[in-house]
C-alpha cells in the first residue's frame, strides 16, 4: 500500500506525482489525447498547482501551513520541475531564499 503523504515531501516527489496524474489524464481524457503539446503543458501547470492545493488542504509536506499565495508559488515551482524547465536543487534554493520552504534536515 502506498502512503499518499510520501508524494508531498519534496519538490521532486510532487513533480513525479504531477507527471503520473498528467500522463493518466492525457491518455484517459479524449480531448487531451488529441490536444497539441502546448495544451498538455498547460494541463501539467494546472495539475501542479492543484496538487499543491491538495497538499495544503490535507496538511501534507511542502504545502502544509502555507498561505494561498505561497501554495500557488509552490505549485508553480513544482510545475517548473515537472515540465523539465528547472532542476529540483535550483528551485529549492530559490524557495529557501524566499523563505517559503524549510531547508531539508540532514540526518
Amino acid at each position: 500500500m502506498v502512503d499518499i503523504s510520501s508524494y508531498f515531501v519534496s519538490l521532486g516527489a510532487m513533480a513525479g506525482l504531477v507527471t503520473l496524474v498528467t500522463g493518466w489524464l492525457n491518455t484517459h481524457v479524449p480531448a487531451l489525447a488529441k490536444a497539441n503539446s502546448t495544451w498538455k503543458q498547460v494541463m501539467a501547470w494546472v495539475v501542479s498547482i492543484a496538487i499543491a492545493f491538495v497538499g495544503a488542504y490535507l496538511g501534507m509536506g511542502l504545502a502544509n501551513g502555507l498561505s494561498i499565495l505561497w501554495t500557488v508559488i509552490t505549485g508553480v515551482a513544482v510545475g517548473l520541475v515537472a515540465n523539465g524547465l528547472f532542476d529540483v536543487t535550483l528551485i529549492q534554493s530559490l524557495l529557501i531564499i524566499l523563505k517559503a520552504h524549510k531547508a531539508p534536515e540532514v540526518k
